[in-house]
């Protein structure tokens, strides 16, 4: 098995990803329910692992000055090409969480980090990264971010994570369980023709919820609130499948 690194992984899956996710359903609803957590007083948010942007095109839609961040530059070119397709003005830079330059420091009312995107840091990067979340806040400032409950996932050994029937083929997402990572796998072919098909890997890594809890606390996060979904439904740990982490700096 020939496993990619995260950024080359997200480089390959960019020329489909918006078909994967149903990109304008999914900006509908991320548009609605991210405003559950934006207040009157915010101005700035930073968009962190931004994909092909549709949370910081939801932001900017909600009325924040938004800047969105990503280690893929085929995804910043989707993202790019989104905003400017409707008329969103967003900065996007090509930047691992932990490496955002320091120039962005205080910066951000509201930092978003959707999509398990810190599944895609590995433990040593992690303390960094949640470090890196405060430092670009204002006082102040609320941190929102998502991870899928991993502890769920390997205890039920759920391996098939999505099945996506295209126009003219499908997606279909997995994972192999192994020790201390997991790997996360994306299979397309051509559905009259499934022997063109195509398997690209990479890792994620399962953080627990108490570890990211941790590591919040160790860095001043009050206030900490933990739901199942965007909606706010309450976070049940031997049921929900996702994680939403809102905190206070």
């Amino acid at each position: 098995m020939n496993i990619i690194s995260n950024k080359d992984f997200f480089d390959d899956v960019s020329g489909f990803y918006d078909e994967m996710i149903n990109f304008e359903a999914a900006l509908d609803r991320k548009t609605n329910h991210l405003n559950n957590f934006i207040t009157k007083d915010m101005k700035t948010a930073a968009d962190i692992g931004c994909g092909s942007g549709i949370d910081s095109i939801a932001l900017s839609s909600l009325g924040l000055n938004v800047t969105g961040f990503d280690i893929s530059e085929k995804m910043l070119e989707k993202s790019k090409e989104n905003s400017k397709k409707l008329n969103k003005e967003i900065h996007f830079y090509n930047y691992a969480s932990q490496n955002i330059p320091h120039t962005f420091n205080s910066k951000f009312d509201f930092i978003c980090s959707l999509g398990n995107t810190i599944a895609n840091i590995n433990p040593k990067e992690l303390e960094a990264t949640i470090k890196r979340f405060s430092e670009l806040l204002n006082k102040n400032g609320k941190l929102l971010f998502h991870i899928l409950n991993y502890e769920k996932i390997v205890r039920e050994n759920e391996r098939i994570i999505n099945i996506k029937k295209g126009e003219n083929n499908y997606i279909i997402r997995f994972y192999d369980f192994g020790r201390d990572t997991i790997n996360f796998n994306i299979l397309t072919f051509e559905s009259d023709n499934p022997k063109q098909k195509n398997l690209i890997t990479t890792n994620v890594y399962p953080h627990s919820l108490q570890t990211i809890k941790n590591l919040l606390i160790q860095d001043n996060f009050q206030s900490i609130e933990i739901y199942q979904d965007l909606k706010k439904t309450p976070f049940v740990s031997t049921t929900s499948t996702d994680i939403f982490l809102f905190c206070s700096k």
